[in-house]
């Protein structure tokens, strides 16, 4: 039996997957972390800690499925994007990883927008709406001016390309995963070579650009002792999480979206072209010839976690949530603001925070937990509506993310949105759609997209009621009209 092995390397856990031949997640394991945060606008992590997670994560799948690693067919990669590592020419870090949700080079950002480089240039460049202080771009530049030894790097890495690296002593990186650093040209499908330049680097010192599900090179030795599994299984690189994830939820054709609600919110939808608007990022999806454009809030289903912990932070979220079923659709004038971290897409706007408005005597825990998770559904929607200018029918939505655990959440999605919510079978979307790539890259399946037909499987579906759709278009209305009494109209 053919089997697949995978690492989704997200902010705060590892997730090592091991799927069948067939698309049948055997195992998963995650190694969580958290990182080191050396002041309020810095997050790095030992590269190591990266390294050591994706070990512990190949031993423990292989033990708990009990599958021969003998059987080991190929490895793939889901990440999150933005995060990376300089290296020397020995591949010895010169630096910590620069996690993706540092800010150190806001400065930088505004410096740039402010002396030579438009937003819409940088859209046109990278398909990004604004120019995000976060991309990785922006913080080798800053490497420039304040840490120049590890400016001076051989190559920067970003994660998966560091663990290639490792595995199999090549340096390459996927398209996908390039785009999110800001450095990706999608006009000439190579690396942006103005952008690189004002960032003090060259195309020399970045990885060689691949379309995902690549076969880039094949276990060492030396790596296949640590991992316990087999010399030269060839490795394949992947894409960014969020469009591994729309893959792995069969999300390849026009007319479905995905949405994933966990610390922030996201949703991808596909295109067959790229859509010209500033209120969401576009791409190029794992297939060549269409495109994704990508929505996101940066504080979700984390508010949830927040109030819970300020309650009753011991409590499963089953008995946390047992009375908001009980709570009447739009929680008796409750509206919450779910921005405590700054917006998103549309309005990006950094200075955003969270309100919780028409608060009574006669709100319960209960009533403030469920308006949280009807303000989730309400920029979702916000998230959606710029797709539905550009005349993108969405008819399904896909739901990923802790949150999709929730019968309660999806169905007030479904009735929020007056569409069809799916949960799809496997849990695990990023890590099935990383064993997609990796199937595609030895043949398995002569393309991407078969993989993902071939693979998905639906689970559950919410229809809307609509009976509530009145209720929910005025909760909507009162979140819209209370953030803009709070922080003004968008400006087109």
């Amino acid at each position: 039996m053919s089997l697949y092995l995978t690492f989704d390397i997200g902010t705060t856990g590892l997730k090592t997957a091991l799927t069948s031949g067939e698309g049948r997640m055997l195992a998963v394991h995650t190694v969580e972390y958290t990182p080191n945060a050396p002041s309020a606008d810095r997050a790095e992590m030992s590269p190591q800690t990266y390294w050591d997670a994706a070990v512990a994560g190949t031993r423990a799948v292989f033990t708990s499925s009990g599958a021969s690693p003998s059987g080991l067919a190929a490895i793939g990669f889901s990440s999150q994007g933005q995060t990376f590592i300089p290296v020397d020419s020995a591949g010895r870090p010169l630096h910590d990883a620069i996690v993706w949700v540092d800010n150190r080079a806001q400065e930088i950002a505004d410096s740039w927008e402010a002396d030579w480089l438009s937003r819409d240039e940088f859209r046109r460049i990278t398909g990004y709406p604004w120019l995000c202080a976060q991309l990785t771009v922006f913080k080798i530049a800053w490497l420039a001016r304040h840490e120049p030894e590890a400016h001076r790097a051989w190559k920067f890495l970003c994660l998966p390309d560091y663990l290639i690296y490792r595995l199999t002593g090549e340096v390459a990186t996927d398209r996908v995963v390039a785009l999110a650093s800001g450095m990706y040209d999608m006009q000439t499908g190579g690396w942006a070579t103005r952008l690189i330049g004002k960032a003090g680097i060259s195309a020399e010192q970045l990885p060689v650009l691949l379309e995902p599900g690549t076969v880039v090179g094949r276990v060492t030795a030396r790596s296949a002792e640590e991992f316990g599994i087999p010399e030269g299984v060839p490795v394949c690189v992947g894409a960014h999480d969020q469009v591994a994830a729309s893959l792995g939820a069969g999300n390849v054709h026009p007319g479905i979206a995905t949405e994933t609600t966990g610390t922030a919110l996201a949703v991808v939808a596909t295109t067959e072209d790229p859509l010209d608007d500033t209120r969401f990022c576009i791409g190029r999806h794992v297939m060549a010839d269409r495109y994704y454009a990508l929505s996101f809030a940066n504080t979700s289903a984390i508010v949830l976690k927040w109030f819970r912990d300020m309650c009753s932070a011991a409590e499963d979220y089953d008995a946390f949530l047992a009375g908001a079923q009980d709570v009447p659709q739009g929680c008796e004038g409750l509206t919450v603001v779910p921005h405590f971290a700054g917006t998103g897409t549309p309005t990006f706007n950094p200075h955003a925070r969270g309100a919780f408005v028409g608060l009574t005597l006669g709100h319960t825990r209960s009533h403030l937990a469920r308006a949280i998770m009807e303000s989730c559904a309400c920029i979702l929607k916000e998230c959606l509506e710029p797709l539905h200018d550009h005349e993108l029918h969405i008819s399904s939505i896909r739901s990923l993310g802790g949150a999709a655990r929730s019968d309660l959440w999806l169905q007030i999605k479904a009735d929020m949105l007056g569409i069809p919510v799916e949960r799809p079978a496997c849990p695990d979307a990023a890590s099935l759609g990383a064993a997609m790539l990796a199937a595609a890259a030895i043949g398995q399946f002569e393309t991407v997209e078969e993989a993902s037909e071939a693979w998905y499987r639906p689970g559950r579906v919410f229809e809307p009621d609509t009976s509530r759709f009145d209720v929910y278009r005025q909760v909507y209305e009162r979140y819209r009209t209370i953030y803009e009494r709070l922080y003004g109209i968008q400006e087109e």
